[in-house]
């Protein structure tokens, strides 16, 4: 009975508070803009557009989202991510490796326990 008459109590002063609060701020009136903006000349017209951003390789985009950071080594683009030491305290070790290098090791990895998955016997047999 009493934590509910605590959660009553809470509730009606969170909505006092939202209902007492002060009233929000009517947005000002825009002026009327004084002219016209120019027409576009000729030399506004030739302009060359801006370079677009290249784009990025889905592959590289999942391994940013698994934490990976780009960086450049040797001329080489490599991703690289720290992963903390078993038992250490300090910092970890740093993995790299190029898209493809990393994207090997996930299938590997992915097959081995696989293939440890359909090996496993079941428990008490």
């Amino acid at each position: 009975m009493r934590f509910a008459a605590t959660v009553l109590a809470c509730l009606g002063v969170g909505a006092a508070s939202g209902a007492l609060g002060d009233p929000p701020a009517s947005p000002p009136a825009t002026p009327p803009p004084a002219t016209a903006p120019p027409a576009t000349t000729p030399s506004s017209a030739t302009e060359t557009p801006a370079p677009a951003k290249p784009a990025v390789d889905p592959e590289e985009k999942r391994l940013i989202a698994q934490g990976y950071r780009a960086k450049m080594r040797h001329g080489e683009k490599v991703f690289c991510r720290t992963e903390p030491e078993l038992g250490s305290r300090l910092g970890g070790k740093e993995i790299c490796g190029t898209v493809a290098d990393l994207k090997a090791q996930q299938a590997s990895t992915r097959e081995e326990i696989q293939r440890q998955q359909r090996t496993m016997t079941a428990p008490g047999k």
